[in-house]
């Protein structure tokens, strides 16, 4: 196993799959990432050499924020809307589905996840 930011890559995988278990990396950053070191499709994690393996590195470090960075913006955001007293800031602290889904008969797992976190307190 490779270990890039605290998240470990299974050398099992393919490299596209193995790329996107990276936080911030989805499809398109790994099709991306893999056409500029010209690696082809059926490539797996094990069979890169330390070349590659520095060339990717190298990719998403430049090409991505770190997995930190990125959830404390995130959280800087869903803060931002709470303290403003916005729709969705109140949606947020309700534990209730922000994006405007339905919650009559739909939300049954935010619902659940409530009750537990309102019972652990």
């Amino acid at each position: 196993m490779f270990l890039f930011r605290d998240r470990h890559i299974p050398l099992n995988k393919e490299l596209l799959t193995a790329l996107q278990q990276i936080w911030s990396i989805g499809w398109f950053k790994a099709r991306l990432i893999s056409a500029k070191m010209g690696l082809g499709y059926p490539l797996f994690i094990n069979n890169i050499n330390l070349y590659n393996f520095s060339g990717i590195l190298f990719l998403l470090k430049n090409l991505t924020l770190s997995e930190m960075r990125l959830k404390r913006n995130v959280r800087t955001n869903i803060l931002k809307l709470t303290t403003i007293n916005s729709y969705v800031g109140l949606r947020h602290t309700l534990s209730l589905p922000v994006r405007g889904q339905r919650t009559r008969t739909n939300a049954g797992t935010m619902r659940r996840l409530q009750i537990l976190k309102n019972s652990t307190l």
